[in-house]
Formats: C-alpha cells, structure tokens, sequence
C-alpha cells in the first residue's frame, strides 16, 4: 500500500492539531517530527508517494492512526 504526499501532509496536520508545538522553541511534537521528517525526504527525492511498509513502524502506526481517527482522505492509498 502505498501513501501519497497529500495524505502525509493531512496527517501531519491532524497530529499538529492534537498535538501542537509547545515552549518558547516551538518544538514540534514527536509524532509531527516523525512524519516531517518523512515529509522532507519524499521532497528532498521528489518522490510524490511512498510505500508504507518502507516505513519505520512506529511512523506507520501514526499514519494508521490517522487514518482510523480522522477517516483519511479520499485516494489516500493506491497499490
């Protein structure tokens, strides 16, 4: 299966959302540094999808949990 750009950029606005950056540095939480740093990578590679399996576990199950909680978006994963 795998994930689009748009589909990561709406998951990292649903964990932003729940958990938003905090402190006088702004730091953005574990599970949106998580899924940025994935983020910069597809567009370091300019790589416009991404395998889900070729990702950490622990990045999958945030975008998993995306997905269950906010109900994804529409042509999120193509095979």
């Amino acid at each position: 299966m795998e994930l689009r750009i748009q589909a990561l950029e709406a998951a990292i606005n649903y964990w932003r959302a729940r958990q938003p950056a905090r402190g006088n540095e702004y730091a953005l939480s574990p599970p949106v540094s998580r899924l940025a740093g994935v983020y910069a990578r597809m567009i370091y590679y300019r790589q416009d999808r991404i395998a889900i399996d070729s990702l950490e576990p622990a990045i999958a199950a945030l975008i998993e949990a995306w997905r269950r909680d906010a109900g994804g978006i529409q042509g999120d994963s193509h095979a």
